[in-house]
């Protein structure tokens, strides 16, 4: 590995052309200068400069550990320059949640950037455990989750609720015989969703999604609705979801005897401190469910 004092050094005197200018610039004396360079010239065994009597010119060798070196120090310059700022305006912000709330979501971080052009927001839309895991891999700073975690890496503030749907077809009744019928559209929380209500309302039918037929699976969270308004399937998602769907007249949300609500988790690592910018970002949560 090539020493970084060293380099530093030689950067500086290429750049200069003067030994004397280099030794001051780096509080150093002429012989320290020399004393680096010949260090530097053992360590790579090859030489960097062409001495004739007080100038010299760059080597070949010399010119490309020039460039390597500006670049290097010019790395270093920006990463402690970023290390150093904590910008309440600027920054990538990265979440991470479930699909319908995504839908939600999204369009209001998006709201802030014309405001703020120096900030971006990366959202992710993941199942619960997909969520934690890029929590835990720094994939992410914030996610936001429906089940309590005890892994001390993490964190967790009790953000709101949000209450689970069953969403069928308008034309549809209740009833356990429909649902078999019509068959499931899954999606990415389907069955997280679906185990949970069902087996609060059917305990006496239900024993798993594996009797009810899959009538079709999508991953575009806006589209979930769709078959459903087309009569093709029942679904199970956030009220949330079912409020952004713009065809509402085509399905219904069936009354429930035993409803179920989930409680959100807004989940970060514990000893990851978020920068100033994520304010922005709760303060958005805040809105939506303080």
């Amino acid at each position: 590995m090539i020493n970084s004092v060293y380099l530093k050094t030689f950067v500086t005197l290429a750049e200069t052309r003067h030994f004397t200018k280099t030794a001051e610039k780096l509080f150093m004396t002429q012989p320290g200068v020399s004393q680096h360079i010949n260090k530097l010239e053992a360590q790579l065994a090859t030489q960097l400069l062409h001495r004739y009597g007080k100038q010299f010119e760059l080597t070949e060798a010399g010119e490309h550990l020039l460039a390597y070196g500006q670049k290097q120090l010019s790395d270093e310059q920006a990463l402690m320059e970023y290390l150093q700022q904590d910008d309440r305006y600027s920054g990538e912000c990265r979440l991470a949640c479930s699909g319908a709330l995504a839908m939600k979501l999204y369009p209001l971080l998006l709201n802030i950037q014309p405001q703020h052009p120096g900030l971006t927001f990366s959202l992710e839309a993941a199942p619960n455990s997909g969520i934690i895991q890029r929590l835990l891999n720094n994939h992410c700073e914030l996610g936001i989750v429906t089940q309590q975690i005890s892994d001390p890496a993490l964190q967790q503030d009790v953000l709101g609720e949000d209450e689970l749907c069953l969403v069928l077809p308008a034309q549809e009744e209740l009833c356990w015989q429909n649902l078999i019928k019509l068959g499931f559209v899954n999606h990415p929380d389907g069955h997280h969703y679906a185990n949970t209500l069902l087996a609060a309302n059917f305990q006496d039918n239900f024993s798993g999604l594996q009797e009810i037929p899959q009538s079709s699976y999508i991953n575009q969270l806006s589209q979930i609705l769709l078959p459903v308004s087309m009569g093709l399937g029942f679904t199970v998602v956030p009220k949330s979801c079912l409020n952004a769907f713009s065809n509402r007249a085509q399905i219904k949300a069936a009354q429930l005897a035993s409803p179920v609500i989930e409680t959100l988790y807004l989940t970060s690592k514990r000893h990851r401190p978020l920068g100033q910018r994520y304010e922005l970002v709760k303060k958005v949560l805040d809105g939506l469910w303080g």
